[in-house]
């Protein structure tokens, strides 16, 4: 079972609040994404869908969202049901499927892995050598992998004080490389792997080019970066990108 079987209203009501890290979140993720027009694409641990919404909105000709969280698919499905409370989608799909798994695969290939909060949930390395075996499976040749993860360079001993009272989360030190998110009363285990260990999983999975982004704030909200600051001078999440 995952945490977000347990505690799922509570993570729902947190990736749909308004702070300055709702922009932080998303804007360089987007950005390195690009252009979906007329994609195929799969998200991996997609939670209630927010990102293959995103992405059919933007033009991707279909997307499959999957995750391991049942209660997370059922919402994700029901928000893109005709007659819900989201927009209905009919190249959308979910399915309950675990990152690791080694057999489970997708057919036909996308031309976009797309991947918001996932490797962090790997507790050891060869759990994320698997998903990135599984993301170098889904993919064509010449496909692209875009992710949203835990900063493998984040201090978390230089955790800022005010965070969870800023962007809603923070973290607890348990044994590193092993932290714990907290979002008021969800508390998840996530593990903090380097750079070398990422880049590796992917090279071992088919996937080069493989760079990192940082964080930044759009043109147009360059007014929040006083509020900003101290996390852009720490940040705990980071963009990774990859080719096959």
């Amino acid at each position: 079972m995952s945490y977000h079987d347990q505690d799922a209203d509570i993570y729902l009501q947190w990736s749909e609040s308004d702070t300055p890290y709702r922009i932080l979140e998303w804007y360089v993720f987007l950005r390195t994404i690009g252009s979906v027009r007329g994609l195929n694409v799969l998200d991996l641990a997609c939670g209630d869908g927010r990102v293959p919404r995103a992405l059919m909105e933007r033009g991707a000709a279909w997307v499959v969202g999957t995750d391991i969280s049942s209660k997370m698919i059922e919402e994700a499905r029901a928000l893109n049901s005709p007659g819900g409370d989201g927009p209905h989608f009919e190249h959308l799909r979910y399915e309950v499927v675990d990152a690791c798994n080694q057999t489970w695969t997708l057919d036909p290939k996308a031309d976009l892995v797309t991947a918001m909060y996932l490797f962090h949930y790997a507790s050891n390395e060869d759990d994320l050598f698997k998903m990135c075996h599984q993301i170098g499976r889904s993919l064509k040749g010449g496909g692209r992998f875009v992710t949203y993860t835990v900063n493998p360079d984040y201090d978390f001993e230089k955790q800022y004080p005010d965070m969870e009272k800023e962007f809603g989360f923070r973290y607890r030190i348990v044994a590193p490389p092993k932290y714990e998110l907290i979002i008021g009363g969800f508390a998840a285990d996530i593990w903090q792997w380097g750079k070398s260990v990422h880049e590796e999983g992917l090279k071992e999975a088919g996937l080069k080019n493989i760079r990192w982004h940082p964080l930044e704030l759009p043109p147009e909200h360059q007014e929040l970066e006083p509020q900003v600051e101290w996390y852009l001078k720490n940040p705990s999440l980071i963009v990774l990108s990859a080719s096959k």
